[in-house]
């Protein structure tokens, strides 16, 4: 069979979720490059999506149905079994999934035959990752014979870009997701752990939904951006490269594509092949979130004037009271339990607090933001 996959890296133009616009931009990524000619029929395939939460999809805060619904069409046109799910930051039950898969409208992709998830049970597999061991994993996508990953292009307030590799952080049960900020709670060690559940699943295709980002307060409460672009690629850390350069961020401050690059998992950004020039499609004013978790490192001077720089540079989590509904679902969900109630409003533990942005990425009204210091906004502009 010839080989039509020539490029690290497909894109198509996608300028909404049109079925008929988002069909031309699969075939254009995925199915006239022969990205899924593998296939021989009759494998089960497993569709990790991107539900964080039950919002509605112009929230743009998890992947668009749509994308889905049309990968699981081709998908069973070719004779496989699809099931599409994620664990959300929440209870991984039955109740919950349902409400989450309704909210986020991901029940079409049962129009075309595949299955939602139903499966809830949990389990620990070994793992001979860098740093992680024992994996806390849910147990679908053990059962299927290949991983398709299909992820959305958001801002992160921990990490900065949540795209393709940071998707695969969704295969941990909900409520054990915030033992694993407390277990990893730098940066550098946290972006690892992520890398190493991707060495483990080794999903055999990345898709980004890249039609309707997110900027901003992300992943949950940003604000949507139009990028008009679904991408495509076997690997997910040269995806993540693109990614984030078509929005501006600074990817030696990405801890995932650091990490990438630091274990030898992506080819340097000037050698990935892509089918079309990324000029065009560049982003210069993308609202990024600027992490700044290690911009100290490299500061000359003593202790003591490391750790004021330190402390003036760091991004942390702040409240704006008069956005708070006092839902306690912060306080609830804080790993690190730094955050108490006072008056009914949440008051963070500056000693205690890890900077996982728990709170800010699970605050369902967008009142937890990524705080920057004065200095670091006007560094950033």
């Amino acid at each position: 069979m010839e080989n039509k996959d020539l490029y690290d890296i497909y894109l198509a133009d996608c300028p909404d979720y049109d079925i008929d616009h988002v069909r031309q931009a699969i075939y254009e990524t995925v199915i006239e490059p022969g990205l899924l000619d593998f296939l021989h029929g009759k494998e089960k395939i497993g569709l990790k999506v991107n539900l964080v939460s039950a919002m509605h999809p112009d929230k743009a805060a998890t992947t668009n149905p749509i994308i889905v619904k049309v990968i699981a069409e081709e998908l069973i046109k070719r004779g496989c079994q699809v099931i599409v799910g994620d664990s959300p930051g929440n209870l991984y039950t039955e109740n919950v999934l349902k409400n989450v898969y309704n909210e986020t409208m991901m029940t079409i992709v049962e129009d075309v035959g595949a299955k939602l998830n139903d499966n809830f049970a949990t389990e620990v597999v070994k793992v001979e990752g860098k740093i992680v061991k024992n994996l806390d994993t849910t147990s679908w996508l053990k059962q299927v014979d290949y991983i398709i990953n299909i992820c959305k292009l958001k801002s992160h307030g921990m990490m900065g870009l949540s795209c393709s590799v940071k998707n695969m952080f969704g295969t941990v049960p909900g409520i054990t997701k915030p033992t694993y900020h407390y277990k990893y709670p730098s940066h550098e060690d946290f972006a690892d752990m992520i890398v190493d559940i991707n060495e483990y699943y080794k999903p055999v295709l990345n898709i980004v939904d890249a039609v309707i980002g997110m900027e901003g307060n992300g992943p949950t409460q940003g604000k949507p951006r139009k990028i008009g672009l679904i991408l495509a690629s076997k690997n997910p850390y040269n995806l993540d490269i693109i990614c984030g350069k078509i929005i501006g961020v600074n990817l030696q401050e990405i801890p995932t594509i650091v990490s990438s690059i630091n274990r030898g998992l992506t080819k340097k950004e000037e050698d990935i092949k892509l089918n079309k020039d990324l000029t065009p499609y560049l982003i210069k004013d993308f609202d990024n979130v600027k992490i700044g978790s290690d911009m100290s490192f490299n500061i000359k001077g003593g202790k003591i004037i490391r750790k004021i720089v330190k402390k003036i540079l760091t991004i942390k989590p702040k409240v704006k009271k008069n956005e708070c509904i006092g839902c306690k679902k912060c306080h609830n969900i804080c790993p690190a339990k730094a955050i108490v109630m006072k008056n009914n409003k949440p008051v963070i533990n500056r000693k205690t607090c890890i900077r996982c942005f728990c709170c800010q990425e699970f605050c369902p009204v967008g009142a937890m933001k990524a705080s920057k210091t004065w200095i670091v906004r006007l560094l950033t502009k």
